[in-house]
């Protein structure tokens, strides 16, 4: 599946009063293999990767949404136009299109239209159209892997979110094997329709109770996801802060010394806690570890199974084969008085499944775990808090001997507790909404109307009585069947392609940030990474780099790659590395960038070779005087010189 961008054409939209972007070479319609882009900040950037998307997808707008693409009444009165027009050209293996995305800016509205510029005498057709190809598969998670939204580097990297997953989902095609499965309910509920009642009122009760709980079901992960959202913001507000009270120490040579021999502290002692609490509770979960008395009844049973020689190996299916047969294995003709008494007898025999568990069940005394003494590893946990609690207060109290910093730092410290316990208050209720423990919800006296896992178990209640009221029960098993084998499958599958994708994206990592840097350790909705609880900008934005460039690998997924300043936020050394891998991500790439971006970064692209040289394009887009004209160039020098400062200069060298 192949998708190349040939051009874009802007028309009153923004800053823009008629531009148009060709990606094409010279006499063909065959992509660049990479197109940059330069924008001053302010110009149409944003704007125009969210256009792209909207235009992708086909989305409706908001009134207010299709006014914020009209050009700024207050840059210029004068500039007002009624409408605007933002346009495409596609290329598939099979076609070419364009896709019209026309903004009324007083009725607020959008419409869609499509043409083909082979078609001869021109021409538009109204509506949306992608080709059969994409139209399942150009999803909004799918695009904003290839329309790069920036703000996913975050939700990449251990937010809870499930952006990492699902982008491995789409690239493998799992995605279109989960919808199928999600299918199956919907065809069991029509086969329920059909199939009728034994009561139509019983049933349609039983469907209302159905439904409420679903409802309350899915109003509880809503209440759990806006939660989580909520938490990300605080522990985002925290880091801000900490950072802000690290530059204030930061002007107190010795308390900063301080400070960062407390902050390695502080992360070693989390490191050992976490894994310590790890580990204590794997161990707690053998039972012959934690009592004597299972420790001794497991190794009585073991002694017993051994004295009787269970489990015989001669099984229950052996008889019942045997009186099939026309003679006894010692050659005797069989009657049906014989083969009676044969298959009353196999009934003292195991099957072979009973013969199976029990041999896993022997298997499993013979290392049965010996008795612990938890109580030294419980006082060994307390003792690390303890020290993490004490290295925690005296990072937040280092005196400064600056009155004005140390009161600021004092304010920070306490916005920052202010911060902590309005998250760890937030995470709380996510614990609450999403245990499964016993023990808790007894406590906290939690049911289906507060607890997601409860919540469930009433919704599967409800779903097994219309079965049942509906006469379909066999048919409903037969789809959790076919249900379960989707669910093996996809999850064997997904688990093969996250070893395959951490190993192929920790060597790519390894390229671009070093060994000493950042490394994946799992991929569970998103990246979880080895011995950190968070990146920095710049290294959330090589994780995902380099977790995309793998990702597309040897796919069957060929799109263009666009993305709005690849580079900003990156160090020149990491720019560098970033650079090379971006150059081979994609075999179209389309790249708008700021004039800081093109150190370090766009000066090391390595873009492909046609005929002899160097299959790149420069453009450099830039506001005037006039309002609405927006000046192109085409020229490398213009473009590497290029200054944001030099926005409102006249010169016209390199114009097309």
């Amino acid at each position: 599946m192949k998708l190349r961008v040939e051009n874009i054409r802007y028309e009153n939209i923004r800053e823009f009063g008629d531009l148009r972007l060709d990606f094409t070479r010279d006499g063909s319609n065959e992509t660049h293999n990479i197109s940059l882009v330069q924008m001053p900040n302010g110009t149409g950037k944003t704007t125009t990767m969210e256009l792209i998307r909207h235009l992708l997808l086909g989305n409706k707008l908001e009134e207010g949404e299709v006014q914020d693409f009209a050009p700024d009444p207050e840059y210029a009165p004068e500039y007002d136009p009624d409408q605007g027009e933002f346009s495409m050209t596609f290329a598939t293996d099979s076609t070419r299109f364009r896709i019209h995305m026309e903004l009324d800016y007083e009725m607020g509205s959008v419409q869609y239209r499509h043409s083909y510029p082979q078609r001869e005498g021109g021409g538009t057709d109204s509506g949306h159209f992608l080709p059969l190809e994409l139209e399942d598969t150009l999803t909004e998670e799918f695009v904003n892997l290839f329309v790069f939204n920036g703000e996913l580097t975050d939700d990449f990297i251990e937010t809870g979110h499930d952006t990492a997953e699902n982008a491995l989902k789409i690239v493998s095609r799992l995605d279109r094997i989960e919808r199928q499965r999600e299918r199956i309910d919907r065809i069991v509920e029509k086969r329920q329709e059909n199939k009728g009642a034994k009561t139509a009122q019983g049933l349609k009760q039983l469907r209302t109770r159905l439904n409420s709980r679903r409802d309350k079901l899915q109003t509880l992960k809503n209440r759990r996801d806006q939660l989580k959202q909520e938490i990300k913001e605080h522990s985002s507000k925290i880091k801000e802060k900490k950072d802000e009270r690290e530059d204030i120490i930061a002007e107190d040579k010795e308390a900063l010394e301080r400070y960062k021999e407390l902050e390695e502290e502080i992360q070693r002692l989390q490191t050992k806690l976490q894994s310590d609490a790890s580990d204590l509770l794997d161990d707690m979960r053998r039972p012959s570890a934690v009592s004597t008395g299972f420790n001794e009844d497991f190794s009585e049973l073991l002694e017993h199974m051994t004295i009787l020689k269970l489990p015989k190996s001669t099984s229950e299916e052996f008889f019942n084969e045997l009186a099939e047969g026309e003679a006894c294995i010692c050659g005797r003709i069989l009657n049906e008085e014989h083969r009676e008494k044969i298959r009353k007898n196999a009934e003292e025999y195991l099957s072979d499944e009973d013969i199976g568990v029990l041999n896993t069940l022997k298997e499993q005394l013979r290392n049965t775990a010996e008795v612990e003494d938890f109580e030294s590893r419980f006082e060994s946990l307390s003792d690390t808090r303890q020290q993490l609690k004490e290295n925690e207060m005296e990072q937040d109290q280092l005196d400064l001997d600056d009155p004005e910093l140390e009161e600021r730092k004092q304010e920070l410290t306490e916005e920052i507790e202010s911060e902590r316990n309005a998250r760890d208050e937030k995470q709380q209720k996510v614990d609450l909404l999403t245990t499964d423990d016993k023990g808790q919800r007894e406590r906290f006296d939690l049911d289906w109307k507060t607890n997601i896992p409860e919540a469930k178990r009433e919704v599967n209640k409800y779903k097994e009585k219309v079965e049942q009221a509906s006469d379909t029960v066999k048919f409903s098993k037969q789809a959790d069947k076919l249900e379960k084998l989707f669910d093996e499958f996809i999850d064997r599958s997904l688990s093969e392609l996250k070893e395959r994708q951490i190993q192929e994206t920790n060597e790519r990592l390894k390229q671009i940030l070093g060994l000493s840097e950042v490394q994946i350790e799992s991929v569970d909705d998103s990246i979880k990474l080895r011995g950190k609880s968070g990146s920095s900008e710049g290294q959330s934005l090589s994780v995902a780099y380099a977790y995309l460039s793998t990702l597309f690998e040897g796919s069957q997924v060929d799109m263009p790659f666009i993305i709005d300043s690849p580079a900003v936020s990156l160090d020149h050394k990491v720019r560098r590395e970033v650079a090379t891998i971006i150059s081979g991500l994609f075999d179209q790439l389309v790249a708008f960038v700021i004039s800081t971006e093109k150190e370090g970064f766009v000066q090391n692209l390595e873009p492909r070779s046609h005929n002899g040289s160097a299959d790149i394009q420069y453009y450099t887009a830039h506001k005037t005087e006039t309002p609405g004209v927006v000046r192109k160039h085409m020229d490398r020098d213009f473009f590497m010189e290029f200054t944001s400062e030099e926005e409102e200069t006249t010169t016209t060298a390199g114009i097309e």
